[in-house]
């Protein structure tokens, strides 16, 4: 009878296994740190680079706003309103005055944060002009200029404008026209469209 001998089973050494273990644990911890510090170094990043395109924003609209300012005080409304531009014989090149709508422009987008304070002010002076300081001519110079860019500042609210500055000169048949013609040029702004609606009922009460 033959018996089979099978060599002994190692034991495993518990300080191998200890060693094994911390050295594994070390390994963990130096890929974790090397990930924290990649992932802090691109938050600098980040911060950094907003932090100078906040920066040139800040400065590129504060002179817009000035250029506005300046402008608005001259009685220029339109100018104000959108800015222009101007030749300097002594640069040979046309120099960019800003408006307010530009100013507002560029920080309309939601990730433009802090906006400064004269943003609002800009706002506000845009919302002035257009209810209270643009004429008829202005309006429609503004209408002719832009149409067919998409995205233009205030374009639907100049439009309603026009209309009633025609209305308050007493080109009903003008007025109309820009009334009846809103809806399907602005149909996503339902405020607008009511009180274009608004005018015309007025207009039809009055047999005009």
């Amino acid at each position: 009878m033959t018996t089979s001998l099978h060599p002994p089973t190692p034991i495993p050494d518990k300080t191998t296994g200890e060693a094994l273990g911390n050295a594994a644990g070390k390994t963990t911890m130096r890929f974790g740190k090397r990930v924290l510090l990649g992932l802090l170094l691109i938050l600098v990043i980040f911060l950094v680079a907003y932090a100078i395109a906040w920066f040139n924003a800040y400065q590129l609209s504060q002179r817009f706003f000035q250029d506005a300012k300046a402008t608005y005080k001259t009685g220029d409304y339109l100018k104000a309103l959108v800015g222009y531009q101007e030749f300097d014989p002594q640069t040979n090149k046309y120099l960019n005055y800003g408006g307010y709508v530009l100013v507002g422009k560029i920080w309309s987008s939601r990730y433009s944060w802090p906006a400064p304070s004269f943003v609002q002010l800009s706002q506000q002076r845009t919302l002035e002009i257009i209810d209270q300081k643009l004429t008829a001519d202005q309006a429609l110079q503004y209408i002719q200029e832009n149409t067919g860019r998409p995205g233009t500042p205030y374009f639907a609210e100049i439009y309603l404008r026009l209309g009633e500055l025609f209305e308050q000169q007493g080109d009903i048949p003008a007025a109309k026209d820009v009334y009846q013609s809103l809806p399907s040029q602005f149909p996503n702004r339902k405020d607008l469209i009511e009180q274009a609606q608004q005018h015309l009922q007025k207009l039809q009460n009055a047999g005009k």
